[in-house]
């Protein structure tokens, strides 16, 4: 069983009153997390076909808890220059046209593009991705394609190497854990809708911050589809 990311996420987590100490508490275990990936990757010679502009895995559903959006929140604010905001904001209100209507499963089974692309086909809050995102390898782009090209196709596995993914699943999870034990919302969001609703509603943060449901109309995977993160 690996160590978590950052093995003393409670004590920081509680000591975290401001937006400044919450964001500069989950950056830093997002930094952990992804060089606990960085070490397999180079312990064991993994070979990805992951590179910059390929974004074929950014139409999937991507299932994330609230303070990781919180974060990618705060990021955007401090990043996105007025225009870019309202673009943003225009792409955002979009996917929440397609996806609300939809069920996780449908959702899932479905290409949406992530409103969080850019043109160029890179993400625009990478520095803040999900643990999702970060987690996400490829060995075989056809693979990615083949998953891209059948999107109801469930069944078939991703290209991804077993311990490299394995490992960081176990680790974030962990983490997740960290959260619920302080009391934070457990809820399974889906990325889009709840980014669009945490930078709509500045009240979301104070009901997350008090042990409530972050977000309200976002669109939520049941519990017993966590397994599918």
């Amino acid at each position: 069983m690996p160590t978590p990311p950052a093995p003393h996420l409670n004590a920081s987590l509680a000591s975290a009153e401001s937006v400044a100490g919450f964001d500069q508490v989950a950056r830093a275990d997002l930094q952990s997390f992804d060089e606990l990936g960085a070490g397999i990757i180079e312990k064991q010679s993994v070979k990805l076909a992951c590179c910059a502009g390929c974004s074929i895995c950014c139409s999937l559903r991507v299932d994330v808890f609230a303070h990781e959006v919180f974060l990618i929140a705060h990021y955007i604010w401090s990043h996105f220059s007025p225009e870019e905001l309202a673009t943003l904001h225009s792409r955002l209100a979009a996917h929440e046209d397609r996806v609300l209507p939809l069920t996780p499963y449908e959702h899932a089974t479905t290409n949406i593009r992530c409103p969080l692309l850019r043109d160029d086909g890179c993400c625009s809050v990478y520095a803040a991705r999900p643990h999702s995102c970060r987690r996400h390898h490829s060995q075989d782009v056809a693979v990615c394609q083949y998953t891209f090209d059948h999107p109801a196709d469930l069944e078939t596995p991703a290209a991804h190497h077993q311990e490299l993914y394995y490992t960081l699943t176990e680790a974030m999870l962990q983490g997740f854990e960290k959260y619920a034990e302080l009391g934070y919302d457990p809820t399974i969001y889906e990325l889009g809708t709840a980014v669009a609703e945490a930078l709509r509603d500045p009240t979301s943060w104070s009901r997350w911050r008090n042990g409530g449901h972050a977000f309200l109309h976002a669109s939520i995977t049941p519990p017993a589809q966590e397994e599918e993160f």
